[in-house]
């Protein structure tokens, strides 16, 4: 789906949304927009520790798309 299509589909969930949704919706862009988060020592050496395991397992990773693609269909299967 193109950007484009995204904004239609995202104008018609807000006209039809109720003050709970609208009130998520706001938080959610608030917090995106809100700057970087700032990572501490201990997460951030949590972080390098997951990455060379993984990068020593050998294990097949995805791309972004793939990772998307199995998020949408777990999604959708109620998982």
């Amino acid at each position: 789906m193109v950007l484009t299509d995204k904004k239609e589909v995202l104008k018609e969930i807000i006209e039809n949304a109720d003050d709970k949704l609208m009130s998520l919706m706001i938080a959610l862009a608030n917090e995106y927009n809100d700057g970087e988060y700032v990572y501490s020592k201990e997460e951030l050496d949590f972080i390098e520790k997951r990455r060379d395991a993984f990068f020593k397992s050998g294990k097949k990773g995805y791309t972004v798309e793939e990772a998307h693609e199995n998020i949408r269909r777990n999604y959708k299967n109620g998982l």
